[in-house]
């Protein structure tokens, strides 16, 4: 079976039926984990062990002040009127927060999300953001 290496650990928030008769769950990411030893159970649940995984500190104020365009892009969405009653809690003086948020946020495919949460640090995630944004806004 394939599986991807990284994830998040997730608290549920809210759950609901959708018109398809699914169940909508929505979630908050606690924190970044590693994956190994994926195990799937005869009813089709899916196991693991997982480790907390911490991204490197960045200067934060520094990163922040490099990319504004990014913070701005998120005030703007945090404000829209199908976000704005989200429990989303954005820390703005936190590059991670702020590129986390973000990526949470904009439409993009979920192999970017994935690299997004894969990047090395914010710093790095930032670069990555910059670029799909630029992407987003050319189309």
């Amino acid at each position: 079976m394939k599986y991807l290496r990284k994830g998040s650990y997730v608290e549920i928030i809210d759950f609901n039926n959708l018109p398809n008769g699914l169940l909508g769950i929505t979630v908050k990411s606690i924190n970044k984990v590693s994956i190994k030893d994926l195990t799937q159970l005869q009813d089709g649940l899916h196991i693991a062990e997982i480790n907390p995984l911490v991204d490197p500190e960045v200067d934060d104020q520094a990163l922040l002040a490099e990319f504004p365009e990014i913070t701005n892009i998120l005030n703007q969405l945090v404000k829209h009127p199908r976000i704005i009653d989200m429990p989303i809690e954005v820390d703005f003086n936190s590059a991670d927060s702020v590129a986390y948020h973000l990526a949470g946020l904009i439409p993009i495919p979920w192999s970017h999300k994935q690299s997004l949460l894969e990047a090395f640090d914010a710093s790095q995630r930032f670069t990555i953001l910059s670029k799909y944004i630029e992407e987003i806004s050319s189309n």
